[in-house]
């Protein structure tokens, strides 16, 4: 399986399930919870999860990362 589709599918998982907690993780928070589970195979570099990150949530001015409304995700 493709690393980004994988890292996709770990985002949102993740960050779904921190929107429905009412957190919105920063990008350190973000790599130490989904790394871990991309171990098996290729380990990407941190460049190519933030590459995926942008296309799937916006950083606020804090450097807390939300989700983008499913709308706009369905364009990528």
């Amino acid at each position: 399986i493709d690393v980004r589709l994988r890292i996709r599918y770990f985002l949102l998982s993740y960050m779904r399930r921190m929107e429905h907690q009412g957190y919105y993780p920063t990008f350190d928070d973000i790599i130490l919870s989904i790394m871990p589970l991309l171990k098996n195979g290729v380990t990407p570099e941190e460049q190519t999860i933030l590459g995926v990150l942008e296309k799937l949530a916006s950083r606020s001015d804090d450097d807390r990362w939300k989700l983008m409304p499913d709308d706009q995700l369905k364009l990528f």
